[in-house]
């Protein structure tokens, strides 16, 4: 299905695997990062996931169908196998994520641009979809420190802002 995605079909299998699963590995670094996923995280996650295939643009949006398809049933099945330890665990969440960045260069520039500030936009809804009151200040310190997702080279299309992502943090 994903192979006919347009601006990804020159990605081999495992490549476009790669990149249907990071959202999943991110969310589970992030949501996990303080101990255990809890039931907001992976609620508001999921939503997150099937909002995105009607609000992004084109080409992304058709990429978070995909990733979209039983997203929770992935995020599971990886938790699942994860280690229990949560450094153990953040460590290996964050090697996979790294693996992106590779195949993030092999895109053009702005849908790389473009999938780069969403998975960093996941990373922030995803820290704070619990706690705090109307998700305000709900951050811990734990996901704070995965929250700009340092293993993953920023993509910045000429002329943006390269902190824009960042900037409505409280």
């Amino acid at each position: 299905m994903w192979t006919m995605l347009e601006g990804f079909q020159h990605l081999t299998a495992e490549e476009m695997d790669t990149l249907v699963s990071t959202p999943v590995w991110i969310t589970a670094l992030i949501g996990s990062a303080d101990g255990e996923i809890d039931h907001d995280e992976r609620n508001w996650s999921d939503r997150l996931m099937r909002a995105r295939t009607y609000s992004m643009p084109g080409l992304v949006s058709e990429y978070y169908r995909v990733v979209a398809e039983d997203f929770l049933g992935k995020l599971d099945r990886l938790m699942e196998v994860m280690p229990n330890d949560t450094d153990a665990r953040s460590t290996e969440l964050a090697e996979k994520i790294g693996t992106s960045n590779p195949i993030l260069a092999k895109l053009d520039i702005e849908l790389a641009a473009t999938l780069y500030k969403s998975f960093a936009v996941l990373a922030k809804e995803t820290a704070k979809a619990s706690g705090g009151f109307l998700r305000i200040g709900s951050v811990s310190a734990a996901e704070h420190q995965w929250l700009h997702l340092p293993m993953l080279t920023p993509i910045i299309v000429q002329g943006e802002n390269p902190n824009a992502v960042w900037e409505d943090e409280e």
